[in-house]
């Protein structure tokens, strides 16, 4: 029902009009325009300021797009509204949305790295014969600062053994907030299919790394 309810609202948000709720049961929802009167065709203008796009929906969808463009700005945020979700939104609003959304991403992410420790423990636990290191920086003050990452599992160090004859080196950006770059060592297996034999998480592509 919360999944509908807010596909709902989405496609009202788009269509530019205001959502009035008639009835809601626990497996039923009835919902219409308010203040309209379906006629004919439907022909009336859409509305690219819906009262429906406060802040709080805005912030919802600015979370999904940071994921793949954490650098975002207000007036890339007010595009993207625009352009994906046809609403104009005022641009403190926008403002003010693009900063809790930030917040959230950059809250989700850094709790992710909190937990490598326990990640690691996992490999090591239920994949003995796995190598899973990560390296920190020390912080005067507070928690140390990831680093590195590198992972060997074992069935990948098996299979390296088994019949690894060429093994080619990749390296990609990450668009997270926090950036970095992720580099794999692979090979192409007996069925033409990509073969990871190790990957590691490093700030950059660099000698150091």
């Amino acid at each position: 029902m919360a999944m509908f309810k807010q596909a709902l609202k989405d496609y009202f948000v788009y269509e530019g009009k205001e959502l009035m709720y008639l009835k809601n049961e626990s497996k039923r929802i009835r919902a219409g325009v308010l203040k309209r009167t379906f006629i004919g065709e439907h022909n009336y203008d859409k509305n690219l300021s819906s009262n429906m796009a406060n802040r709080a929906w805005a912030t919802s969808k600015l979370v999904k797009r940071l994921l793949a463009q954490p650098l975002m700005t207000p007036k890339e945020a007010l595009d993207h509204m625009k352009q994906d979700y046809n609403v104009h939104i005022h641009y403190m609003m926008i403002y003010r949305a693009l900063k809790a959304a930030r917040e959230q991403t950059i809250g989700k992410e850094r709790e992710q790295y909190g937990k490598l420790y326990y990640y690691l423990n996992e490999i090591h636990r239920s994949n003995p014969g796995s190598t899973g290191m990560t390296d920190v920086t020390p912080q005067p003050e507070g928690r140390p600062l990831f680093n590195r990452l590198y992972i060997f599992l074992d069935a990948c160090k098996k299979g390296f053994k088994a019949g690894c004859t060429l093994i080619e080196l990749d390296g990609c950006f990450l668009k997270g907030y926090f950036g970095g770059h992720l580099l794999s060592a692979v090979r192409q297996d007996a069925n033409n299919s990509f073969f990871v034999i190790a990957f590691a998480i490093v700030g950059a592509e660099n000698t150091d790394s």
